[in-house]
């Protein structure tokens, strides 16, 4: 995949970029164009629309005490999170974060107008029009207001590391399957052995997506590889990473924190990813001596699988684990970080 740099990005009604003048906005429909830009404001009219590019315009808390989420049977499992984002947020954040932080938390307003609407047109039929007039135009301006638009120059030796990055990521980004790991516990007694398959400990995962498309709350004119999961996201920008819970973030610079991989075998309870590396068998319920516990009705063999993990840790309390189906992936990407990692020193 290549880099790519865009000079204008739609949101919304507007569209927004960038020139060697400067910054600017713009919206119309075909054939009428108004907008502001770095010359002032203008109105443009006629077949072909003319438009210019622009953009919309301490001290970290300790690491918090690891909670225990759940307690299946009798085996605990930890947090394996970290520290929440905002112990990761300095007193006097960023202003690219300041931004994003006001976007993410800025309240929807379209579906008030919507219900109102609703509930008018009942006694009131004519105002269905302007109703729903109303409420595309606050749609319109909810999407202005929780979106940050970045520019980004990337040229020279920045642009060859970034793009080995995003190479890189393709490799992690072509594992069939891939999750965050989120908990996880060790399993003492040979009870718990025996009935989790003879393992050493219990991991609990959610489903993790890679892609380019970056933050909801952040569009760029360049390729953005993003690590989501329903519990911490991460995306990986020219001259940061950005890391996101929920609706906060925080920028981290990439020699704030280290990378590390190793491989790690799996008993894969779930469905089979079709590139993992099988390495073994297992029985759901076993022995001591390696064999099926023939007092469980139902006990089915179990693959032992290769994965590739990837962990993220730094200062207060940084920590990400994520695990990937095809083990080659995972060196290759920490290896693309590497390399962003070393332009710093």
């Amino acid at each position: 995949m290549s880099i790519y740099l865009r000079t204008s990005i739609k949101l919304g009604p507007l569209r927004v970029g960038v020139s060697k003048a400067g910054i600017g906005v713009s919206a119309g429909i075909p054939g009428l164009r108004m907008g502001v830009g770095p010359r002032g404001s203008y109105v443009r009219m006629g077949a072909a629309g003319v438009y210019y590019q622009a953009t919309t315009g301490g001290r970290r808390s300790a690491r918090p005490a690891v909670p225990v989420l759940q307690s299946p049977g009798d085996v605990v499992l930890s947090d394996l999170t970290g520290a929440q984002t905002e112990a990761l947020l300095p007193a006097h954040p960023s202003t690219l974060v300041s931004q994003l932080n006001a976007a993410a938390k800025a309240h929807r307003i379209w579906p008030w107008a919507l219900g109102v609407t609703l509930l008018l047109i009942v006694v009131t039929p004519w105002l269905l029009i302007p109703g729903a007039l109303l409420t595309v135009w606050l749609a319109w301006q909810d999407s202005i207001r929780r979106t940050v638009v970045a520019f980004y120059e990337v040229d020279g030796p920045a642009h060859q590391r970034y793009q080995m990055l995003l190479n890189h990521f393709e490799a992690a980004r072509a594992a069939h399957s891939a999750w965050h790991v989120v908990a996880g516990g060790a399993l003492h007694t040979t009870y718990q052995r025996k009935v989790n398959a003879g393992a050493g400990s219990l991991v609990r995962r959610e489903p993790l997506h890679r892609g380019v498309e970056g933050s909801s709350h952040l569009k760029a004119n360049i390729s953005v590889p993003s690590l989501q999961s329903s519990a911490r996201s991460v995306y990986f920008l020219p001259d940061r990473v950005l890391i996101r819970d929920r609706n906060t973030y925080v920028d981290l610079s990439y020699d704030a924190f280290s990378v590390t991989w190793e491989e790690n075998r799996f008993v894969e309870d779930g469905s089979v990813p079709r590139d993992a590396r099988q390495v073994g068998t297992t029985w759901k319920y076993v022995n001591k001596d390696g064999g099926p516990d023939r007092r469980f009705k139902e006990n089915r063999q179990l693959p032992v699988l290769l994965y590739g993990q990837i962990r993220l840790s730094g200062a207060y309390g940084l920590n990400i684990l994520w695990s990937f189906s095809n083990g080659q992936g995972a060196p290759f990407l920490v290896s693309g970080i590497g390399q962003m990692k070393a332009a710093l020193k």
